[in-house]
């Protein structure tokens, strides 16, 4: 029984979620801008916080030298 109406309804075309329903509509728009975050957000985000990084460094290199040689006595 059960059997019968699963092949029909298969066979109906009326099979899995419909796509006009307001909730189907939301999770592919929700599961479409998870991917275009995965996708594109993340490695921007790693990109810029790993060149902010590398620029802090350079920075605190730079006073540590200067700090150094304002240490040391003038040569004349």
């Amino acid at each position: 029984m059960l059997w019968t109406f699963l092949v029909s309804t298969i066979l109906k075309g009326r099979y899995g979620p419909n796509m006009n329903d307001p909730g189907a509509l939301f999770f592919v728009l929700m599961a479409g801008l998870a991917g275009t975050m995965t996708l594109i957000y993340f490695p921007v985000r790693l990109f810029l916080t790993a060149t902010a990084r590398s620029r802090r460094l350079k920075l605190l290199q730079r006073i540590r030298k200067l700090r150094d040689e304002l240490g040391q006595p003038l040569e004349s």
